[in-house]
């Protein structure tokens, strides 16, 4: 079958995921980067200065859609003050697409917004939200609403409440504002239940300027929908619609695990990153270092590229084979050691030319070679460490983050006399992650009444903490001189809990079994709470569209939103079939970042499909966002492109009145704090992000069997 002729094949990217920072005028995102020390969008693809050439590039795939967002911070630079420059710029977009034949889609919110607004008024929380919004959409319409199609006021309003909202399995908020340090569970009950009235208030609202201004505008969003069995669908709507029940299992599921793990240690100190963190409970970091490259100190050659044609060796631990698949010459061959020890001692021997992996470790402190080598490239990458417990050690694990703290204190006064200059170089201090309104207005830290939970009084009782540290360990190895910084923080961990630094028990463990010791064989309980109360009170979606169907109660959804669409858009990228449940651990992996493990079921989307025309049928539906990293879960994205398009053709067989989808993304873009690597790339045309200072674009694969899509679509 051919798509219908009206049918609309398009693609999109968001303003703070390609424009390049400018001081001037930051969203939160910009601050929440820093201050979280995650990597900051720098350049992005500048697409700001060379959106004319994405939008040509689109138009010869065949697209008759473009999807873009303003940038709020951009335009209205202050309560009330607006950038006619800015709207300007914006309208040169939208008339650019326009003048490749295509239909334009505008986002108003796309996860950012102003500094001033969150600083000043409260955030998306704040009782003058929804006003402030509406005015802003009716500056846009002004300016540039005789151009637009469709409008979507905000982006995946479900994700927003990870702004409001940090389980007890993660170390940190997925995204701004965050609530202060020490905000107790029903804090979080409270903003979240202030939060989504007011996204539908500002919906609304902003739907009624915009139709003022062009009276024949499709208004609308895009929810961000998992593939979930019908059946567990079902029973996370009803959920939904109750809300004192909802609230009630909301509590529950976030006051703590249910089962605090027992494993061969308390504690892993040992180059663990914060990549790593759905499988444990983990601290602060405490410290940042990044990928390099050792060689010997008469290397003949200059920057990565000389490591082509020759064999380099790296360390398969962790994160680091993703990582030297990006980093390293194609041309290099790679021999493959388990720890640093054994790699530095062939680099010396003149095995390989050269060792990859996490600079800290490459080169350690009280090394007695250090003189027969040095690094030949660092800064790689930009990774925070941190220590890693079982489930259920929250207590334990507040206590840690207090002795982070005082360590990265005691570091600053003794660095100077006591660490090797390589040490100083590549071990850098790790912020400690702050909301963003501690930023703005400090805030009373009250980690010091921390609970005895029983984590705490089992290891009371055996007075002492037993901590695993890695024997390739800097400062911890029998070749190595002095006392490694790992060392120091367990016993300032052992004195936060004891008062004693030598209550402690170092726990030698191979590099590539460290999290090996932290796995408990109950672990399974805690899975099946998060599963329950990740799915209930989350992940489920449907809430956007249950309010606007007048599904929900009242004092979530007013009645002034429900009704209030133009058009059915949704978001669809990863889910789970009922016999895969068991995996969802990998659902949980996507939410971090880590699309190479996310869970790839093309078949939710036609559910999410049939089920909303079901509830609204007499509008037009729109799949706003789908697309992949190059492979996910093995699947490649050529295969993803084709299945899922395909769910979408069958849809409309089945009568569903599709309109349009957009692939995500164009380009390649930054992806919200991420490290730019096969795990966050989404664009049809690779860039080269970090690397090329030309931000060249580079079709992929994609770009035809896209263009061979498209090409179906009736004429």
């Amino acid at each position: 079958m051919a798509f219908p002729k009206d049918f609309l094949f398009g693609t999109a990217n968001a303003d703070h995921q390609v424009e390049a920072h400018d001081p001037g005028c930051e969203d939160v995102w910009d601050v929440w980067e820093r201050c979280q020390g995650l990597t900051a969008r720098g350049r992005a693809t500048d697409f700001w200065n060379r959106y004319e050439e994405d939008i040509a590039a689109a138009a010869g795939l065949g697209c008759k859609l473009f999807r873009f967002s303003v940038a709020w911070a951009r335009v209205e630079t202050a309560e009330g003050k607006f950038d006619p420059a800015a709207l300007a710029h914006y309208r040169r977009v939208a008339e650019c697409i326009r003048g490749h034949g295509m239909k334009v889609m505008l986002t108003l919110h796309h996860f950012v917004w102003p500094v001033w607004l969150e600083r000043d008024c409260g955030g998306m929380i704040g009782e003058k939200f929804p006003d402030l919004f509406a005015r802003y959409a009716d500056h846009v319409a002004a300016a540039l609403g005789d151009l637009i199609d469709y409008w979507i006021t905000f982006n995946e309003p479900s994700q927003l409440t990870f702004g409001y909202i940090k389980p007890w399995w993660q170390s940190r908020y997925y995204m701004p504002p965050g609530l202060p340090r020490g905000a107790d569970v029903d804090a979080e009950a409270e903003a979240v239940g202030r939060l989504i009235p007011g996204l539908f208030r500002a919906h609304a609202r902003a739907r009624v300027a915009i139709h003022a201004r062009s009276p024949g505008a499709k208004v609308g969003v895009n929810p961000m929908m998992t593939g979930f069995p019908t059946w567990l669908q079902m029973l996370m709507d009803w959920g939904a619609c109750h809300r004192g029940l909802s609230e009630a299992l909301f509590k529950f599921t976030r006051s703590g695990a249910l089962v605090s793990e027992k494993s061969n240690v308390d504690l892993v100190i040992g180059g663990v990153t914060a990549e790593n963190q759905t499988g444990f409970e983990m601290s602060d970091p405490y410290l940042r270092t990044g990928k390099a490259v050792l060689v010997a100190a008469d290397f003949d050659g200059v920057g990565i590229g000389s490591l082509t044609g020759r064999k380099v060796g790296v360390i398969a631990i962790g994160n680091q084979p993703v990582a030297w698949d990006r980093d390293l010459p194609r041309e290099c061959g790679k021999k493959i050691f388990s720890n640093y020890d054994t790699a530095r001692a062939a680099l010396l021997d003149g095995t390989v030319a050269a060792v990859y992996g996490d600079a800290y470790f490459l080169l350690p402190q009280g090394l007695d070679a250090t003189a027969d080598l040095r690094l030949l490239a660092t800064g790689l990458t930009d990774e925070a460490y941190v220590v890693v417990a079982p489930h259920g050690h929250w207590s334990l694990l507040k206590r840690v983050n207090r002795a982070v703290a005082a360590f990265q204190d005691e570091r600053a006064e003794t660095m100077e006399r006591e660490e090797s200059p390589a040490t100083k170089a590549v071990a850098k201090r790790a912020e400690r992650p702050v909301s963003l309104h501690e930023v703005w207005h400090g805030g009373e830290d009250n980690s010091h009444e921390v609970l005895e939970s029983r984590d705490v009084r089992r290891v009371r009782r055996r007075g002492k903490i037993r901590i695993g540290i890695r024997t390739d360990a800097p400062g911890g190895w029998q070749k190595g001189a002095g006392e490694g910084l790992e060392m120091k923080l367990a016993r300032r961990i052992a004195y936060e809990i004891f008062h004693d630094e030598k209550c402690v028990e170092i726990v030698p463990i191979e590099p590539s079994h460290r999290l090996k010791n932290v796995v408990a064989k109950r672990g399974w309980l805690n899975w099946a709470w998060r599963f329950w109360g990740t799915t209930t009170m989350i992940a489920n979606a449907n809430w956007w569209y249950l309010g606007t169907s007048g599904r929900l109660p009242e004092e979530l959804c007013p009645a002034e939103a429900v009704g209030a669409q133009d058009f059915v858009g949704l978001d669809y990228y990863w889910g789970l079939p009922t016999w895969k449940l068991g995996k969802f651990r990998m659902l949980e992996e996507a939410a971090h970042g880590r699309f190479l493990h996310a869970p790839v079921w093309p078949k939710g989307l036609f559910h999410a499909l049939k089920r909303f025309h079901r509830w609204f049928p007499e509008q037009e539906l729109f799949i706003v966002e789908n697309g992949s990293v190059p492979v996910a879960n093995g699947i490649s994205r050529t295969d993803y492109l084709r299945s899922h398009v395909a769910e979408v053709e069958r849809a409309i067989q089945q009568g569903v009145p599709v309109k349009g989808y957009n692939f995500w993304s164009i380009t390649s873009n930054r992806e919200w704090g991420h490290a730019f690597d096969p795990n966050t790339d989404f664009g049809l045309y690779f860039v080269d992000l970090d690397k090329d200072p030309e931000l060249a674009r580079q079709a992929t694969a994609e770009v035809a069997v896209y263009r061979e899509m498209i090409g179906k679509v009736e004429s």
